[in-house]
């Protein structure tokens, strides 16, 4: 692992993650960021670089680059999105990471609307969706004018809004959940960042593994009505030749959606430098991230089932006595579902159980939980799950009348 820079940038507000796994032909994001119309001082910008390769896109806007990261993994490894954000979260040193699009444009406003947003609305996850044009006279990319980027060509305009943002019915495949996303770094922290679990290898995989999580533990997910990015054609924008995880046949991580029904908050797979943040009050040297050596078999590509679906999940995650049971790379871990939040985290680790095998644990549980403990964490449970449904009930019917407020008006 190998820094080409560092910021040298004192109190940004906001980190920008930006990934690379040697494929980026255009990094124009970063001549949009040199326009924007705040401080540049507010704002970092991290390039994460999967393998060992030195962009040569990135050496004309590099004045615009403030920490550039190679992670230098074997070239016989495939990508993970989700180790790279990781990395971008553990680098910045502002207090809302946005991980979004490097080849994509963005108008001078754009950091101003992340920092009003977040000053409005502390506790959520920002999510800025992206006008597509298909227009092959775009590349290689000219710099035409958001206006014909929004104009012939453009698939999901509607009155001068995405799609996504307007269209309601079916929000999880309708909007770009990997455009833009926001979160304050705090946030991302405490639910144990992303989620490096192998189901998430290549193309099925993205930053809304982070939201679902998010939500989960009670921030509020919204989704900019006024500002967006904006993204014009190239070879292989939907990947080539992809190594693809569990999905629901439309590309949505299948594993993704199990968090968000289970309501389950922490990942299936920590990073070690991310745990080490989380449970430490004294944050590590931020520069200092960890890979596990794990991950260099687990990946390998010839391992995989290279260019078809992977057919089985890999989750695995049960419950007995009011306990979650979930694997982990040592073994098997239990603990109380009433823990499963982020404010709870270092009482779970004091009440975790661990064993190296599950029914090593499952007896464990068995034999240490007491009949009065068996019999009360399942109430809490349920009134825990209850609470949760009232408060998105609560939510769902905010956003209703909302909407019918915005029409009328």
């Amino acid at each position: 692992m190998k820094f080409i820079k560092r910021s040298d940038r004192a109190q940004p507000k906001v980190s920008l993650i930006l990934l690379d796994w040697s494929v980026r032909e255009s990094f124009h994001l970063l001549n949009y960021l040199s326009r924007q119309d705040i401080d540049r001082d507010l704002f970092e910008v991290i390039i994460i670089e999967y393998y060992s390769r030195i962009s040569d896109a990135i050496r004309p806007v590099e004045a615009q680059v403030d920490s550039w990261l190679l992670l230098e993994m074997p070239d016989d490894c495939y990508y993970h999105k989700h180790l790279m954000y990781n990395a971008g979260i553990v680098t910045a040193k502002g207090e809302i990471c946005v991980i979004c699009d490097s080849d994509a444009m963005v108008k001078e406003g754009f950091i101003r609307a992340i920092i009003t947003e977040f000053e409005n609305n502390p506790g959520i996850v920002l999510h800025i969706d992206q006008f597509r044009n298909t227009r092959k006279d775009f590349y290689p990319f000219n710099y035409p004018d958001f206006a014909e980027v929004t104009g012939k060509g453009c698939i999901n305009n509607v009155g001068g809004k995405t799609r996504g943002v307007v269209d309601d019915k079916d929000t999880i495949h309708n909007r770009n959940y990997g455009a833009c996303m926001c979160a304050r770094r705090a946030d991302l922290i405490e639910i144990g960042g992303a989620d490096e679990h192998i189901d998430y290898l290549g193309h099925i995989c993205g930053p809304y593994d982070m939201t679902f999580r998010l939500v989960n533990s009670g921030h509020r997910e919204i989704w900019h009505q006024a500002e967006f990015m904006y993204h014009t054609w190239h070879p292989g924008q939907a990947g080539e030749d992809n190594y693809l995880g569990p999905h629901d046949g439309r590309h949505v991580s299948t594993t993704a959606l199990d968090a968000l029904i289970r309501e389950r908050v922490h990942p299936l797979l920590e990073n070690a430098a991310i745990r080490q943040l989380r449970l430490s009050s004294d944050a590590p040297d931020s520069t200092r991230f960890e890979i596990s050596p794990a991950h260099f078999k687990a990946w390998r590509k010839d391992k995989l089932r290279h260019g078809q679906q992977w057919i089985a999940g890999n989750t695995f995650r049960k419950s007995r006595h009011g306990f979650v049971i979930d694997r982990t790379p040592e073994g098997f871990v239990g603990y109380p579902k009433v823990l499963d939040h982020p404010f709870f985290s270092k009482a779970r680790e004091a009440l975790e159980l661990r064993a190296a095998t599950e029914s090593m644990l499952l007896e464990r549980l068995d034999n240490e939980i007491s009949g009065d403990l068996r019999r009360l964490l399942p109430v809490i449970g349920t009134l825990t799950y209850l609470s949760r449904a009232f408060g998105l009930a609560f939510l769902y019917l905010q956003r209703r009348l909302l909407r019918f407020s915005q029409g009328v008006a």
